[in-house]
Order: C-alpha cells, then sequence, then structure tokens
C-alpha cells in the first residue's frame, strides 16, 4: 500500500526571517515527497496565520482528516511550522499520534516522543518557539503604543503594518496574455505569485460584471 503524506505549509508576517515563504515549504515537501516514493494526498497550508492560532482554518483541517486515518505522514518544514504554543503543538501532535500518522519535520527529522528523549527536545522546542512568539508579540505591542504617542501628539492618525505594494494589472494582464506564468510574473514584479493570482481573479470578475451591467444599460 502507497504511503499517502500530507504537507503542512505557514507563514506569517513574523516568519520572513525564519522559515522560506510558504510556496517554498511546499516545494521542498513534494521534492521529500517525491525522493522517497510516496503519494502526495493533501496540501494544508495557512497564509498569515500566526502559529498560536487555534482556529487557522488547514490546521484543524488537518487534524481533522487525521481522525478519518486519510493520510500516514504530515510533513512540514519544522516543528514550529505547526504551533508556536506548547499546548497547541501537543494537543495536534497527540492528535496524529492516535490516529498512526508519523510527522516529519524537514529540519529536525521524526517528531517522536515514545521516549524521554524526544519528549524533552520536541517540548523544548514548542516552549522555544512559544517563547519567541510571546517576546515578538510585545515589542510589536511597545513599537505600536509609541507609534501611536507620537501620532497622537502630532494630531495625526496612527501609521501601522506593512505598506500594501500595489499591482499594476495592466502590466499583469499584458503579461499573462504574453502566456506567462504566475510565479514567472511574480518574480519579474517582485510580488507573491499566490497573490498576483487573486487580484487577476478580481480584476477580471469586476471586468465581467461592468461589461455585463454595459449591455443591460444599451450599451450606454
Amino acid at each position: 500500500m502507497t504511503t499517502k503524506v500530507s504537507i503542512y505549509a505557514r507563514e506569517s508576517s513574523d516568519d520572513l526571517n525564519k522559515s522560506p515563504p510558504i510556496e517554498k515549504q511546499i516545494e521542498r515537501g513534494m521534492q521529500w515527497i517525491n525522493e522517497n516514493g510516496y503519494e502526495l494526498k493533501f496540501i494544508f497550508k495557512d497564509d498569515g496565520y500566526s502559529g498560536g492560532d487555534w482556529k487557522r482554518p488547514d490546521w484543524l483541517r488537518a487534524i481533522q482528516e487525521a481522525k478519518g486515518k486519510h493520510y500516514n505522514i504530515l510533513w512540514t518544514w519544522n516543528q514550529d511550522r505547526i504551533a508556536r504554543d506548547t499546548e497547541q503543538f501537543l494537543h495536534f501532535y497527540r492528535n496524529l499520534k492516535d490516529n498512526s500518522i508519523k510527522v516529519i519535520s524537514d529540519t529536525e527529522g521524526e517528531v517522536n516522543m515514545d521516549d524521554v528523549g524526544g519528549t524533552a527536545k520536541h517540548i523544548s522546542l514548542a516552549m522555544a518557539a512559544e517563547i519567541y512568539r510571546k517576546v515578538t508579540s510585545e515589542k510589536v505591542k511597545r513599537t505600536y503604543d509609541r507609534k501611536k504617542q507620537d501620532a497622537d501628539k502630532k494630531g495625526i492618525p496612527v501609521i501601522w503594518g506593512r505598506k500594501r505594494k500595489e499591482i499594476n494589472m495592466d502590466d499583469v494582464v499584458r503579461l499573462r496574455n504574453q502566456g506567462l506564468g504566475y510565479k514567472t510574473i511574480g518574480k519579474m514584479l517582485n510580488i507573491n505569485f499566490q497573490k498576483i493570482r487573486r487580484e487577476l481573479k478580481l480584476h477580471n470578475t469586476h471586468q465581467e460584471v461592468t461589461l455585463n451591467n454595459t449591455l443591460i444599460n444599451g450599451g450606454s
């Protein structure tokens, strides 16, 4: 019977210097599956979700599919993709173990807590990830508070978060009409290809609605 592997990938704004982009995580997971002659079952991905969020949709789906025994191995880039919360990590791990599903980390190997050494190792990693998340959260809050105080003194609204990178849809449409793929366009424009795909879909929907309204109104 073929071993069925599911990939779990996650990326949030504070992961930019710790893990590869989500598409690179998935790419490496696919490579690992092919190298071992396994079969891909599911790709679970939570893009833009914190590792402390218990309501990540694909994180929950990975547990649900595990309960149905629909795959044999869960592959992930590293342990903190699964969780940056000790209790949350243990909840996930136990749900998969109870259904005979192995967890494989590309950077740390098999996540195995059957002995004291493995338990100590992986709980320590989970605790370190949780501490990192909390320290980062506190730093962000302090930075926001300082910016808000400065903005209040100047009587201006606080500017917060990363500046949204605008996409020139005319360029995207032109490049797509040349037969270029989303990944190629993303590299050319230095924008995540998934974002380009989403924005183009919205753009095409808007164009279709506009055309339909024009036809309904007699071309006026």
